[in-house]
């Protein structure tokens, strides 16, 4: 799903547990695509994770170039949005900037940053699958507001996800930095404060590094494609909801990338 050149993404959540998988998110073969951050996107149309689905009306780019992600109330029912990269993503750093209050969004809200081997029929549910997420898991998860979840190779979906939720306390920042850093060995996730660039691990909130031993089995092997979706966990939300992303990063590893290079849009 993409494209090797690094483009960056900052994202404003206007406003704003246990839980069903975004890896149930279904890409459907005939909704509509987007080319936004020098990516080709394919945005869900019906079935995806949680209890409303997706609506290509929920996706949008404003004249700044910024991509708008919503949950949406009409006449009474409520749609969520996702979208798709068109190609595939391997071994690199992946980051999110982020602007606006994530951690207090309605608490049914959530929004997933993942990778998704199934969406391309690579392995099967519960496999080839790399979280960050922000929510509350609808006041489900023990008071957090965020997780790491990462889910095995194909064919190991008995493994089960290496999973952490936890609370961070932005203390008073509306801007926080999102990453994962993948290879063949290991996955770190870090979560940072402010505005940080490629490379910076500065202003650090909640980090984890998973380094199985077992690691061809315990972490996904080939490239994936990329998934950003905004849903709702077991219930609606009481108002409508909005992120608004501006740019995505994308650094392929240098001495490791997997066969498979990003298509880059045209």
């Amino acid at each position: 799903m993409a494209n090797l050149r690094p483009s960056v993404l900052l994202i404003a959540v206007l406003i704003s547990g246990p839980r069903l998988d975004p890896a149930q998110a279904n890409v459907n073969s005939a909704a509509e695509a987007l080319q936004w951050s020098g990516y080709t996107w394919k945005l869900t149309i019906g079935g995806m994770a949680g209890v409303a689905k997706g609506n290509p009306a929920n996706v949008s780019v404003d004249p700044s170039g910024y991509l708008h992600l919503r949950i949406v109330n009409r006449e009474g029912t409520y749609s969520a949005s996702e979208l798709f990269t068109a190609g595939k993503l391997g071994f690199g750093t992946y980051q999110w900037q982020i602007e606006g209050s994530i951690d207090k969004m309605d608490s049914t809200a959530v929004l997933g940053l993942f990778n998704y081997g199934a969406a391309a029929g690579i392995g099967v549910d519960g496999e080839n699958e790399i979280d960050i997420e922000f929510s509350q898991w609808n006041d489900t998860c023990g008071g957090c507001n965020a997780d790491f979840t990462f889910y095995p190779a194909t064919g190991q979906k008995h493994l089960g996800p290496m999973e952490d939720n936890f609370s961070y306390d932005p203390k008073g920042s509306t801007l926080t930095t999102a990453r994962f850093e993948w290879s063949s060995t290991r996955i770190v996730g870090t979560i940072m404060s402010g505005l940080q660039p490629m490379g910076t691990t500065a202003n650090v909130l909640q980090t984890l590094t998973f380094a199985p031993p077992e690691f061809e089995t315990r972490i996904p092997q080939v490239p994936l494609p990329l998934a950003m979706n905004f849903w709702c966990f077991r219930a609606t939300p009481s108002s409508n909801q909005e992120v608004i992303v501006r740019s995505f990063q994308f650094v392929p590893a240098l001495d490791s990338a997997p066969q498979g290079a990003p298509v880059p849009a045209h």
